[in-house]
């Protein structure tokens, strides 16, 4: 019976990817506990050994609420019930073989499997029901459902996807998570090195909290005095934090302002208290894709990579004041803090790089914005794009 089970389990765990457990976790362990039990049970005859049986139907019904309150889909459940049940039959197939039964025997006990089983099943179902209106009744857990829900309005806000948001279904669970539906919200994630700060709750707020940040949905009018609140709170949080944007463009804005955090530790936005998205709104658009940025700055750099550092780093300087000013070489040495003569000497090291490049107007827009980009990450010593460029 041992091995049966534990084959049974390995079949329904590798035709159900969502139940899937590795050999020895606790997850697996109850699996196996499960099928043992039922196994036992079937065997002896529930008749026979009433409160085993009993302690059989609390596992499913157990099994089905686990799977219901972690969010699983009834459709896996179901799935890796089928697969059982196919695995079931054919160590009963093989048994009805081994011991020469009848066809007759043979279906009396088909038949009592998949009674057992259907029963199992059943009991799944309720806990699963169980489950799903225990959390329909949780605001709590209805918050959690909404936070994910408004995240993902992030890849709902590409072309082509028309902010297609159930709005029934926003609203019905806003209703449930008591958060009372705001016209524009401002998302923040505040960055902590240790403890996460306190946060007083509020009925107004969404909250998730991460290793190493909390990220808050908001409404628009009340943001300020929330930042305000957790600065004069907690000791050296960061918070950055979006424009006022629909509730559709939640989870954008939630993705801004993690970003905005992350600049900041690559040394590309200064390391203020309070990171106003707005303020910075190129970088994060820029940082986006860090691959297309790599990508775009092999493809209209090249030659300047391959300078040695610090002609590398002089002439990059040089090379954006002038993309982003188009002054002549005396405004460009009075911005730059140098000689004009060494401005001048730098230009025409720069024309030998890139040459016609300079009077394209179109690869003269992309060095721009591969330059605001990347110089403060090579400012900060990342050395990802000379790595790439000496590679290629």
């Amino acid at each position: 019976m041992t091995r049966a089970t534990a084959s049974i389990v390995r079949r329904v765990q590798d035709a159900v990817p969502e139940h899937a457990a590795a050999d020895g976790t606790r997850r697996h362990r109850l699996f196996i506990a499960a099928a043992r039990a039922a196994a036992q049970v079937f065997l002896d005859g529930a008749a026979r050994r009433p409160e085993h049986a009993q302690q059989v139907d609390e596992i499913f019904r157990g099994l089905g609420y686990a799977q219901g309150r972690r969010e699983g889909s009834r459709e896996s459940m179901d799935a890796a019930m089928h697969a059982a049940m196919q695995c079931s039959w054919r160590y009963l197939a093989d048994f009805a073989v081994d011991h020469d039964l009848s066809s007759a025997a043979l279906r009396e006990l088909a038949d009592a499997l998949f009674d057992f089983l259907a029963h199992l099943h059943r009991l799944l179902g309720e806990g699963f029901d169980l489950a799903q209106d225990a959390r329909g009744r949780d605001p709590g857990a209805a918050r959690v459902r909404l936070f994910r829900l408004l995240r993902g309005t992030a890849d709902r806000s590409a072309p082509g996807h028309a902010h297609r948001l159930d709005e029934r279904e926003l609203r019905d669970l806003a209703e449930l998570a008591r958060w009372p539906l705001p016209a524009r919200v401002v998302a923040l994630a505040i960055g902590h090195d240790h403890d996460a700060p306190a946060i007083p709750p509020s009925p107004n707020l969404l909250i998730q909290a991460h290793p190493g940040h909390v990220l808050v949905v908001c409404p628009a009018e009340m943001h300020a005095p929330f930042v305000q609140q957790i600065m004069r709170s907690s000791s050296g949080p960061r918070i950055a934090r979006s424009w006022p944007v629909t509730v559709v463009e939640t989870g954008a804005a939630l993705r801004w302002c993690q970003r905005a955090l992350d600049l900041v530790r690559a040394g590309v936005i200064p390391p203020t208290p309070v990171i106003d998205c707005a303020e910075h709104a190129t970088q994060l658009w820029l940082h986006a894709e860090s691959s297309l940025r790599r990508h775009l700055c092999q493809q209209v750099l090249r030659p300047l990579l391959a300078e040695p550092a610090n002609s590398r780093a002089i002439l990059s300087e040089t090379l954006l004041a002038w993309a982003e000013t188009r002054e002549s070489a005396r405004a460009l040495a009075t911005r730059l803090g140098v000689h004009p003569q060494t401005v001048r000497y730098r230009w025409k090291r720069i024309n030998e790089l890139l040459g016609d490049s300079l009077r394209d107007p179109d690869v003269v827009l992309q060095m721009t914005l591969v330059l605001k980009a990347s110089v403060p990450l090579w400012t900060k010593g990342d050395q990802s794009d000379f790595d790439l460029a000496r590679v290629n």
